[in-house]
Parts: structure tokens; sequence; C-alpha cells
């Protein structure tokens, strides 16, 4: 069942996990962070069977003790068997090293291009799964997670991960936003818009990053975007959302428009 439908921001508590989908051996839950700044850090927790996978777990200072404690309040840290990292950027991965140390085992699945920086965190003895190698992992439930790359939006290894079930997609930078006025869930795509503006004209390479993401998505039914900032775009905005994409200006086109 995809919660999102019903999930109001009016009734929404930020201090606990929050379940974005509930069906038999599959659930989906918010567990990022609350802080005072525009770029709060969303972290998802995927259940299934006996796998539970931590997307994109966060950053140590503010972080950390938050992703945490909304964990404890679903399973234990130890229970947790994969993180995703969609890239490398450390609000979105440096904590790793503090989740290896509650197992050892996590399987850490993400591009080598970001493998290859994530020592720098201080993960030197990781297990790995490689996005590139092995584009889709089967789940217990009888579903799937299908790695789509995403190149150059941000970094030259990023990806996203469409699960098969929910039918969510969580995009990383992708549709993120700058939000000082915090909404779990968009409500407005006119004004999601506009704050993702912000974001993607800085951080995302060129149009044609988009469009080349754009087709290795196309054929795939979304019914809800999860990014790593900002609010999750539910499915009423998610065509508007991506169509909207398809002429966004950013990066170098904005840097060198005569070239």
């Amino acid at each position: 069942m995809n919660r999102l439908i019903k999930l109001n921001n009016l009734n929404i508590n930020m201090d606990k996990p929050v379940q974005l989908y509930d069906s038999p051996g599959h659930k989906i839950y918010w567990v990022g962070s609350v802080e005072e700044t525009i770029f709060r850090c969303n972290t998802y927790l995927l259940l299934d069977g006996k796998q539970n996978y931590l997307i994109d777990p966060g950053g140590v200072v503010t972080h950390f003790s938050q992703v945490m404690e909304r964990v404890k309040a679903i399973s234990e840290p130890s229970d947790i068997t994969h993180i995703i990292v969609h890239h490398q950027d450390p609000d979105l991965c440096a904590s790793i090293p503090l989740w290896l140390k509650f197992n050892k085992d996590i399987v850490i699945m993400t591009d080598p291009r970001t493998r290859v920086l994530l020592p720098h965190y201080g993960i030197v003895d990781g297990k790995y799964f490689n996005v590139d190698d092995k584009k889709a992992v089967a789940l217990p439930s009888g579903g799937e997670l299908k790695f789509i790359r995403s190149p150059f939006m941000h970094s030259p290894g990023a990806f996203v991960t469409y699960d098969s079930v929910s039918r969510f997609l969580f995009s990383s930078d992708i549709c993120a936003a700058l939000d000082d006025n915090r909404k779990l869930v968009a409500d407005d795509i006119n004004s999601q818009l506009g704050l993702m503006n912000a974001f993607l004209e800085d951080y995302i390479a060129c149009n044609k990053a988009i469009r080349g993401f754009l087709k290795n998505i196309k054929g795939i039914e979304i019914v809800a975007i999860l990014p790593q900032h900002g609010s999750i775009i539910k499915k009423e905005f998610v065509k508007p959302m991506l169509d909207y994409l398809k002429d966004f200006k950013c990066g170098l086109d904005i840097l060198y428009p005569d070239l």
C-alpha cells in the first residue's frame, strides 16, 4: 500500500520515522534528519524479508544520531544488511563507517567511480556490490531493485534506484530542492519546481545529462520520486516534474551559453 496517498504534512511528525509504503514482506520508511538548514537530508529504509536497505545514510555531525534513532524505532541497527550510495558527497555517505560498527558485513551498493572515493571516509574493508556489473538485485518478496545510471547528475558515477514493488524512484540529487520551510511531501508542483531550480541550476552538469537520464527511465512506471533533499514527489506530480526537466537549463548551459 502506497501510504504517500494519505500522508498530510500537517499530521506528519518528522521526529519519528514516517512509513511511506507497506505491503506483506515489503516496507519503506523515511528516516532522515531535521536540521536548521535548507540542505535537509532524506534517508530511506527499505525492508524486504531479512534484507534491510539503508538508502543514502547521510553525514556524521547532524545526520547520524537522528537517522540511527529513527532506524532503532523500526529495527536494530545491526540488522542493516545493505547500504545504497548514489554518489560520494559527505552529506550522503560520510556516516557509513559508523554503520559498519554495528555490522561489518553490510554490503555497500554503489558505482566504481564512487567506490574509489569512499576510503577517504575511513571505509577500508567494506564489502561492495557493483551496480554497473549487476544492474538489479532480486528481493525476497519477489520484486527487485533496479539501478539506473544518471551520469553527471551530479557526479560521473551517479545512479538512481527503482523499487519494482512500490514503484518508487530513489532519485538522490535529481528533483532535489532547497527549502527553509520543510514539507516531507510536496503539495504544490509549482512551488516545488521553483525550489528545485535553485538546486539543479548549480549542481547538475547540463541539460544533456538530464535528457540522458530521462532516456534511461523511459517506460518505467513511477508513482513517487524520493530525492535526498527537499520534498517527496507524489504520483500526480511525477509526469509534470519529468516533463519540466526535459528543457531545463543548468550548469554548463548557464555558464557557457554561447558554446
